[in-house]
């Protein structure tokens, strides 16, 4: 992550007229910890929380990672394929989660 991330967010919740604290407590996260993290102070946001922060604000989750150029954001193929295959692998693991939780409970009701 970078800085430009940190920016977004907390444009987005001036935007909405939102406290850090009301926030960060719908994010499951300390204030001081979004503080740092919209003013750039966290390297790398948990791909979960960025996740979170995309359905609280109903933005695509790709918009948090390209860079602003004139107020646009960049598409970085590259980075697009990754994220793709990023979704798709959280996908494949929530599948196998699920399908685990299925066999524990089949094996518990015997």
């Amino acid at each position: 992550m970078n800085k430009d991330t940190g920016f977004k967010i907390k444009k987005l919740r001036e935007a909405e007229n939102i406290s850090q604290a009301e926030m960060a407590h719908h994010l499951e996260i300390s204030q001081s910890y979004l503080s740092k993290i919209e003013n750039g102070f966290v390297e790398k946001i948990d791909f979960k929380l960025i996740q979170k922060i995309s359905t609280f604000f109903n933005k695509n989750v790709l918009y948090f990672y390209g860079k602003k150029n004139d107020g646009i954001p960049e598409r970085n193929l590259e980075l697009d394929a990754i994220l793709k295959n990023i979704f798709k692998n959280q996908e494949q693991i929530n599948h196998l989660v699920e399908m685990q939780n299925n066999l524990i409970l089949q094996l518990v009701n015997k």
